[in-house]
């Protein structure tokens, strides 16, 4: 009988060590709102992330957390290669060893992804926001501005730090760049606001380029976003993000053009008039006056949000206003943006192929 009783007690025992480690675990876990409003739980420590996207998220990542990557077990197969030809994998030379092998041919391959064993998902879009969830994988959703955010690449970049505050936690080290950032948007339109509408410059932004289309970037796009910000006119801010023609090109007569890393051709292409097949572009002002401009790369593509936005403000108020920006020193301002804020030394020529990048730091889809 004593023996029963003594069994009865350990049982009892157990249970209710079960119990507190139940309720422990529960009290361990958080809950965080992403940026499409859901509600996800996570455990309380973070040990592994997988990045889907957006596409410029795990360079942002790596600069939260002081260019230690170690976390970081799978990213985007784009991302990888653009860190291995920039600074970036200089800064965090861990992202080169980060799989990427979970999303090939455009699309997700979940098997792949559970083997990474992520604690939590970064993605963007709701495409994919079931099949997380059948896999039982925590993922937080990171807006992009093409679906539902801001289309300010500088407040996109504080929206990303801020829901990465609350999912990694620890110090976040990119906090003053976003600060910066608003005082370089400050100091740009100080300088600008006293342009008449009928001067100011005419700027035709081309997000992507190839032998069969020329994309151009208008309303609820980043192009909206940097022709505000330097009081600049969009001449393709009706189109929004749509593919054009030559003829279309030549109406609107832009004093400007730029293209992004998206695309492999640079100005020389359009001044060479061997952009495109059946694409003339010495008619263009822009190229007739060698006004042509490529986005740089530095730590992610100057184009989309990225921790280097507020270098690139000053670098594209002073390619659309060069002489209300004269003073402005872009490779000193990389060197010491750089030193300040990655703590990183760059030589001249990092910083050359940084503002200057070639056709071959164009994106590679998988």
């Amino acid at each position: 009988m004593e023996r029963v009783k003594r069994l009865r007690a350990g049982l009892a025992a157990a249970v209710a060590v079960f119990a507190a480690a139940a309720w422990l675990g529960a009290a361990e876990a958080r809950t965080v709102r992403d940026h499409l409003g859901l509600d996800v739980e996570l455990p309380e420590r973070i040990e592994r992330v997988v990045v889907v996207g957006p596409l410029p998220l795990a360079s942002v990542v790596a600069v939260y957390q002081g260019g230690d990557v170690g976390n970081l077990v799978g990213i985007p197969p784009d991302l990888i290669n653009t860190a291995r030809r920039s600074v970036l994998g200089k800064y965090a030379p861990g992202l080169l060893s980060a799989s990427g092998d979970f999303y090939r041919g455009g699309a997700l391959n979940v098997e792949e992804l559970l083997n990474l064993r992520p604690d939590v998902v970064f993605y963007s879009g709701a495409v994919h926001t079931e099949t997380y969830k059948k896999a039982g994988i925590p993922a937080v959703a990171f807006i992009h501005p093409n679906i539902g955010g801001s289309a300010s690449t500088l407040r996109t970049l504080e929206m990303w730090l801020d829901l990465m505050e609350q999912v990694l936690g620890g110090e976040n080290k990119a906090r003053d760049i976003v600060a910066y950032g608003k005082e370089v948007e400050a100091e740009i339109a100080r300088r600008v606001r006293d342009i008449p509408p009928e001067k100011r410059a005419k700027v035709l932004i081309l997000s992507n380029y190839n032998d069969t289309a020329i994309g151009v970037s208008g309303r609820k796009t980043f192009g909206e976003y940097w022709c505000d910000a330097v009081g600049a006119v969009n001449v393709g801010l009706d189109v929004g993000k749509k593919n054009v023609n030559m003829e279309q090109i030549y109406h609107w007569a832009p004093d400007k053009v730029f293209l992004t890393t998206f695309t492999a051709m640079v100005p020389q292409n359009l001044y060479d008039n061997t952009a495109g097949p059946g694409h003339d572009w010495s008619h263009v002002p822009a190229v007739r006056n060698r006004d042509c401009h490529k986005f740089p790369l530095g730590m992610h593509r100057w184009w989309p949000p990225s921790t280097d936005t507020p270098l690139a403000l000053w670098w594209f108020a002073k390619a659309v206003y060069p002489d209300r920006f004269g003073d402005v020193d872009m490779p000193l301002k990389v060197k010491e943006y750089y030193r300040r804020f990655y703590g990183m030394e760059l030589t001249d020529g990092e910083v050359e192929g940084l503002l200057n990048p070639g056709a071959e730091m164009r994106r590679d889809f998988f």
